[in-house]
């Protein structure tokens, strides 16, 4: 597979999830580059498990990235991941200090700053990608106030007013190179990295993945990006998929 090098873009001003324009139109979109596809606002913005995503306009980053995976890519379950890896650089190289809350949520200073929703279509040969971030960059306390759990944002952390470019044209930059390096070399290549920036860890979470729900200490990741939890019986559970809280 070639590595990746351009970003094609497509800007609505309104839109109901640009993850969802994505699925619907991914036929229409060049499968041997990355489209990146944003809006000022959403209107039935998506998070992980059917959540809503409060999308206000002009205050965020709402945007997915499409792309093409051969069907047979052993790290298509890491894409999330290496999105919130890549935000999480990105953050730190303005001043932040970012926390990844497994598998793909930013925290910052104990609150959700951003997640990554990764959805696949099936297009012939490939699958196609879509991988939704939504990032707080201005987003004012009342705002915030609104959501399910806690929350920040950029403005509200640093005290400034960013751009949506300031963040989202470094954070392209940085994913295309992570994703080409995932393909190459697994997310082996991101293993340290990503276990340095583990929220909870050493701390009693609990786990949801829609069918069980399992509390334990966080442990670690493994190399494949799977969560070690250790139970209270002293097992070790490694996790594949679910839903972290903390206890």
């Amino acid at each position: 597979m070639q590595p990746f090098k351009s970003i094609s873009y497509i800007h609505f001003d309104t839109i109901d999830s640009t993850n969802t324009w994505a699925k619907n139109n991914a036929k229409t979109l060049d499968p041997d580059q990355i489209t990146c596809i944003t809006a000022l606002e959403q209107t039935a913005g998506r998070g992980r498990w059917l959540r809503k995503w409060i999308s206000p306009k002009g205050q965020n980053i709402y945007a997915t990235i499409y792309f093409c995976l051969s069907k047979n890519c052993k790290q298509l379950s890491n894409v999330g991941q290496i999105l919130s890896l890549s935000c999480a650089k990105v953050l730190k190289s303005k001043g932040f200090l970012p926390q990844i809350k497994w598998p793909n949520d930013l925290l910052l200073e104990k609150k959700k700053v951003a997640g990554v929703l990764c959805e696949t279509i099936s297009c012939e040969d490939r699958i196609g990608v879509a991988l939704g971030i939504g990032l707080n960059i201005n987003m004012s306390k009342e705002m915030l106030d609104t959501i399910d759990q806690p929350a920040t944002s950029l403005a509200q952390l640093s005290g400034q007013t960013w751009t949506v470019e300031q963040i989202l044209n470094p954070l392209l930059q940085q994913f295309i190179k992570d994703l080409n390096l995932l393909i190459k070399q697994g997310f082996e290549a991101f293993w340290q990295n990503y276990e340095e920036l583990l929220a909870y860890k050493g701390q009693v979470i609990s786990c949801n993945d829609g069918l069980h729900s399992l509390k334990g200490i966080c442990h670690s990741v493994n190399s494949d990006g799977r969560l070690n939890l250790l139970l209270p019986s002293g097992q070790m559970q490694t996790l594949s998929a679910g839903e972290v809280k903390l206890q």
